[in-house]
């Protein structure tokens, strides 16, 4: 009997670029802009500028692209260095049924790797799908238990996507394909306590999947073995790692129902369990043209994931721990109008003003949030203001997720906010290879990232 990783193996070694419907390659296209706009914008923070002077300072063959970085350096150490700057902003694609921010630890190590092996856009989206198809899959198998154990499935499954699109770039044939999968299974980590402390290292999650995503395939090239029964084993990852996990659909739909197409991407630079209620205070108050002052207080009804990850009453001390803060962000949003990247400063986390109004800000569950999550990953707020005026909102689901869903042109003007003061030509060239990528060599589309970020 196939086990579940031999299973994914077969999938993906028969899968080709043109069983890909067009819907399918269109949305992986609309996934990388955004994915690359985010991982540029992310270098000015100061973790991936430390990761990046670590790994540009070390000797090695030049092979792939790492942003922020002058000349090439091993792929491997690419796919770490553009997996930590991807997730450093918060903002990066995700799919609310997993709890998993698949992109971060699949692009950087399919772009590396395949650039290191001069493969063409096609191959790379293909790649990027099947990754997408694995981490989404088992991470919804696995939560909400792997998320309520302290797990950070963005680095823990994340690793699975990064090998099988490394492993479909290779060629692998099934049996390596499948030993590739079960090494990487063994290298999943994460935790969450990140959320408490540390904030600004949580970034190193889906940069050691990344990694470790290609050199799992690349021991596999070289004969060797990983188990075939890392998952679902007496001491596999599911036993390990979760108190439940469901299986029984987790192949439904395979191959006809691509999971790329349920991402969800961000307008926040918050965590994604703030941004319905970001959503409710900015709607409310356009519609009933309330100003900062006017509010009293805001009280928010949510799922539990949302208040356990995000509902301290603490104020932040840095601008990485402001984004897990749904009070911080929520007082933020409604003093600048917007919850954007820019607005994440030291300076705005010590603004007295917006500390006073999320202190007025409670969170907290009840049955019909948490009966609804996952379908619905939404939250009821209650806007009070200091003229005694009472208004309520509800938002099922923030905007960006598939049925709320963004238009192409909401990822390219996010993709040009991201990289503001960037050269325009380079911008517009980058973008044209990224929207016509199955036309093109990932050769092209690093030369095309040149002029961006530091590249030379």
């Amino acid at each position: 009997m196939e086990t579940i990783i031999q299973r994914f193996a077969d999938y993906f070694c028969g899968m080709k670029f043109e069983d890909l419907p067009d819907e399918v390659v269109h949305k992986t296209k609309m996934l990388t802009i955004d994915l690359m706009g985010v991982t540029i914008a992310g270098l000015k923070m100061d973790f991936p500028k430390m990761m990046i002077d670590y790994l540009g300072g070390l000797e090695g063959i030049q092979q792939a692209t790492l942003f922020g970085a002058p000349h090439k350096v091993p792929a491997i150490h690419a796919a770490l260095g553009n997996g930590v700057s991807s997730h450093a902003l918060d903002m990066d694609d995700g799919y609310r049924y997993g709890g998993v921010h698949a992109g971060v630890a699949v692009i950087p190590a399919a772009l590396a790797f395949g650039e290191s092996r001069n493969m063409d856009g096609k191959a790379f989206l293909l790649a990027m799908t099947m990754g997408y198809e694995i981490v989404n899959r088992i991470s919804k198998a696995m939560n909400p238990s792997h998320l309520g154990r302290g797990f950070h499935t963005t680095g823990t499954i994340g690793v699975l996507g990064a090998a099988a699109a490394c492993g479909v770039l290779a060629g692998l044939d099934r049996k390596q394909m499948a030993s590739a999968l079960g090494m990487a299974a063994l290298q999943g980590a994460g935790l969450l306590e990140i959320l408490n402390d540390g904030a600004m290292v949580k970034p190193i999650h889906p940069g050691k999947a990344a990694m470790a995503g290609i050199l799992s395939v690349e021991l596999a090239m070289r004969g060797a073995k990983g188990p075939m029964t890392a998952l679902e084993g007496e001491k596999g990852l599911f036993k390990a790692m979760a108190d439940s996990v469901s299986t029984e659909h987790l192949f439904d739909g395979l191959g006809t129902e691509f999971y790329i197409m349920g991402q969800y991407i961000k307008f926040h630079a918050a965590c994604r369990h703030i941004h319905p209620t970001i959503d409710g205070v900015l709607s409310v108050m356009r519609d009933k043209q309330l100003k900062f002052e006017d509010l009293e207080s805001v009280d928010v009804t949510t799922y539990p994931v949302a208040v356990s990850f995000c509902g301290t009453s603490e104020m932040p001390d840095t601008a990485e721990g402001a984004k897990f803060s749904l009070a911080f962000s929520v007082a933020m949003a409604a003093y600048f109008g917007d919850a954007g990247e820019h607005r994440y400063t030291e300076s705005t986390v010590f603004n007295s003003d917006i500390q006073q109004l999320a202190r007025r800000v409670t969170s907290r569950t009840d049955s019909r949030w948490e009966q609804a999550y996952p379908r619905e990953r939404g939250a009821a707020i209650t806007i009070l203001t200091k003229q005694g005026k009472s208004f309520f909102v509800e938002v099922p689901l923030p905007r960006g997720e598939p049925e709320n869903s963004a238009t192409d042109e909401d990822f390219i003007l996010k993709f040009h906010q991201n990289l503001a003061g960037q050269p325009p030509e380079s911008v517009s060239a980058l973008l044209g290879v990224m929207r016509t990528l199955e036309t093109h060599s990932l050769a092209d589309l690093a030369k095309s990232m040149v002029g961006c970020s530091g590249l030379s």
